[in-house]
């Protein structure tokens, strides 16, 4: 009989969360137990009430010499039930009340015994009933199917499966090795699929009710079952020479950067495996430890070369001499801050307006001025507004421009405070030639369709580079009197060179009776990029750009020495 252990606690799913714990490297051993929660109850256990079918057909005929012979045969399904009675020839099958009786040659009836006719063992009641259905004898149970014939083997009972002993046909329970396979099946019998906590911990059943073993998907997660126990392994595990950090509680595997005690680790996004070494994640490189995979922060001498991390552990490749501006993960923000379009007041904002009141043309200085202002109020008037000239953002509203209030806030994302020095340059004049072509705003500063300035598109292509020359911004970009050319150049974190040492990647500046007014981008060999008129969008040109030399300053700015 295979009524085997029944220590059934927990039937349900793991829940994904990633739990960090306090070990800071992996521990030697491979895996620890777990507590997965969300129990399901097991399924309710047979009933011996269950009301039997009718068949439509007598179960046997009676038999002939051959049959009996053939059912004399003591292997078999449920031959080793105790008390079994072959009858096979001695009698025949009666109808009696909707059900099916068993009488023997003398006209008695088979009761309350089991019977065996023709191969199939039948259960018949103390009425001489056959039985159907579950079947309770004793502590052990039974099941019948809907002609009275013993089930034996795995048998699906509605929805459930059930294992039946080939030999007894006694209903199994507990852990179950059938064909090589493991199964675990409840004390009512059925057949577990999904998670089961046991006493040695969690176990995964897959819905062939076969025990899991090694890596198992489930819910949108990966675990790890013991390849010999098939128990959920936790915490740090190694397999096949990498460490895997499974959650501590649910045991899903952690893919990603986590936090466990005092360090960060970073597993693999898809396979897992914790990161060592040095590692790019994104635009970033980090360096994990080579034996315990700790992320690195701070000054770090690796393979005789001294390298610098910020706190969050991301490699610093370029750091400007001191006394210079120092790269940056992201420009200022500008919180709530953007310009009400009062009298001088220039930039992208400006031209949306002039744009939605048929003000716009291709040579129009995007300035607040007298036509501006007549027109704002004319709208103003319409739509029942303060008659100011002014646009707030209650006329900006009223406009229905399409674009956001704050448009004028857009800044260009910095690369990673990884860049090296080359890379900076390179994203700097990248960002500048991705805007060739755009046109021309007077105060603008982007994005390509709303057109810039020069000293726009020089501020935006600094962003990308990762350069925030505080306290310019492009909010004071657009301001009347507002040269961000001139302060620029006059910036004490920039480094100025002479003109006669160019490079790629500089700042020129051009004058007009001896005040800065223009500024371009040096691509080398006496090319540059920039926008400086209305009409003439962002452009390659050569280094004089119709100033002259002898309009250029003598110094030009140097963003990364």
């Amino acid at each position: 009989m295979l009524l085997l252990s029944a220590a059934l606690v927990l039937v349900g799913a793991p829940a994904a969360a990633l739990v960090g714990t306090d070990d800071p490297a992996p521990p030697a051993q491979d895996t620890t137990t777990a507590t997965p929660s969300a129990p399901v109850s097991p399924t309710p256990s047979p009933s011996s009430s269950a009301t039997p079918e009718v068949t439509q057909g007598a179960p046997g005929d009676g038999g002939t010499p051959q049959d009996d012979a053939k059912a004399s045969q003591t292997d078999g399904p449920g031959s080793a039930i105790p008390g079994l009675v072959d009858l096979t020839g001695k009698g025949r099958w009666v109808a009696a009340n909707g059900r099916w009786q068993w009488r023997l040659n003398d006209g008695s009836l088979a009761r309350s015994q089991w019977v065996r006719i023709k191969a199939v063992v039948y259960r018949f009641d103390d009425e001489g009933y056959v039985q159907t259905g579950w079947w309770q004898d004793g502590r052990s149970w039974y099941y019948l199917g809907t002609s009275g014939a013993l089930s034996t083997g795995w048998t699906q009972v509605g929805t459930a499966w059930y294992y039946l002993d080939p030999t007894t046909g006694v209903m199994a329970t507990g852990t179950l090795t059938v064909g090589g396979s493991t199964y675990f099946l409840t004390a009512t019998g059925v057949m577990v699929t999904g998670w089961l906590k046991q006493d040695d911990g969690w176990h995964y059943y897959r819905s062939s009710g076969q025990q899991a073993h090694g890596w198992q998907a489930d819910s949108g997660n990966w675990y790890y079952l013991d390849p010999a126990t098939g128990v959920m392994a936790t915490d740090w595990t190694r397999i096949n020479g990498s460490w895997f950090y499974l959650n501590p509680t649910t045991g899903a595997m952690t893919t990603g950067w986590t936090s466990i005690g005092q360090y960060w680790f970073y597993l693999d996004p898809t396979t897992g495996a914790m990161a060592t070494g040095w590692t790019r994640v994104g635009d970033s490189w980090f360096y994990l430890n080579p034996t315990t995979g700790a992320m690195a922060t701070g000054t770090l001498t690796i393979d005789g070369s001294t390298y610098h991390f910020t706190s969050t552990g991301v490699w610093i490749g370029y750091q400007a001499p001191a006394g210079y501006l120092q790269p940056v993960s992201q420009i200022t923000s500008l919180g709530w801050a953007t310009n009400d379009l009062t009298w001088g007041m220039n930039g992208v904002k400006v031209r949306i307006v002039q744009q939605r009141l048929g003000l716009w043309y291709s040579t129009k200085l995007a300035s607040v001025d007298a036509s501006f202002q007549n027109a704002v109020r004319n709208f103003q008037r319409r739509v029942g507004l303060p008659q100011t000239g002014v646009v707030d953002q209650r006329t900006w509203n009223a406009l229905d421009t399409g674009y956001s209030w704050w448009v004028d806030q857009y800044q260009a994302t910095p690369v990673s405070l990884s860049a090296t020095r080359s890379e900076r340059i390179e994203a700097m004049i990248g960002y500048a030639r991705d805007q060739l072509g755009s046109s021309y705003t007077w105060g603008g500063a982007g994005p390509y369709n709303l057109g810039f300035d020069c000293s726009g598109l020089s501020l935006q292509s600094l962003y990308r580079a990762g350069l925030d020359p505080q306290p310019i911004d492009v909010y004071k970009h657009a301001w009347p009197a507002y040269r961000t050319s001139q302060e620029l150049y006059n910036h004490p974190g920039l480094m100025h060179v002479p003109l006669s040492q160019r490079q790629r990647g500089d700042l020129i500046f051009y004058t007009s009776e001896g005040v800065v007014t223009h500024v371009a981008i040096y691509l080398g060999d006496d090319q540059v990029i920039h926008t400086d008129w209305m009409g003439r969008p962002a452009r390659v040109q050569h280094i004089t750009v119709g100033y002259g030399w002898e309009n250029m300053t003598g110094y030009v700015v140097r963003p990364f020495p």
